[in-house]
């Protein structure tokens, strides 16, 4: 489970990711994000950055738990996020959970979402979520929980996408997303788990609101 320094998650949020897990979990704070850990209680085991914007005592505490600290300097070509998937890569993990990705400025946000579909973790499953906006990196075939009646949006990233859905109201067989289309926008799930098959290119789910994050 990778915390970035955006929109704090609430322990709700960090509930519902954590309730699909079936394995040990080992957390990774990408700078700030180890603000974030420390505020759930949660102890870090590997925190990634250049720790611009994690307070001192979230830094000093990091030490004294023993937390595996891999320093950047301010001056990089990647992301604090970049860094820190590359580093949960490494962990062989089954899936990767990213909490925090929402707020601050519009073009890490973006760029954060982007970074998600990287091809770089397709063999892991991705989840994210922004503030209570719960995301899923969708190749292939997955399902999707969500409560009846809840909006969905589909967003083609890198590039055109073909995509078949079942249970969402606005039904698609084998029709081609744009990234640069709204045609994928406040979709509606009519049944839980809905299907989406991503035949080619990746394709972002989104889930505003409370919803719950699901990897079936």
């Amino acid at each position: 489970m990778v915390f970035v320094g955006g929109t704090a998650p609430t322990s709700e949020i960090y509930r519902s990711a954590i309730d699909d897990l079936k394995a040990p979990i080992c957390v990774v704070a990408a700078d700030s994000g180890a603000d974030h850990a420390r505020k759930l209680g949660l102890r870090v085991d590997l925190a990634v950055g250049d720790f611009d914007s994690a307070s001192e005592a979230t830094q000093s505490w990091l030490h004294r738990t023993g937390a595996e600290i891999h320093p950047h300097p301010p001056h990089k070509d990647q992301s604090d996020l970049e860094l820190a998937m590359e580093a949960s890569l490494e962990k062989g993990p089954a899936a990767m959970y990213v909490l925090g990705l929402g707020g601050g400025r519009p073009d890490h946000a973006l760029l954060n979402l982007m970074v998600l579909c990287d091809e770089r973790w397709q063999a892991a499953p991705v989840f994210g979520e922004a503030d209570g906006c719960w995301i899923t990196v969708v190749r292939g075939e997955r399902g999707l929980e969500g409560e009846l009646g809840s909006v969905v949006s589909l967003l083609a990233v890198g590039g055109p996408a073909t995509v078949s859905t079942d249970g969402l109201l606005f039904g698609l067989e084998g029709e081609e997303l744009s990234p640069t289309s709204a045609r994928g926008l406040s979709n509606v799930i009519t049944r839980s788990p809905a299907s989406i098959d991503v035949t080619s290119g990746v394709v972002l789910t989104l889930q505003p609101g409370m919803g719950r994050l699901s990897s079936v």
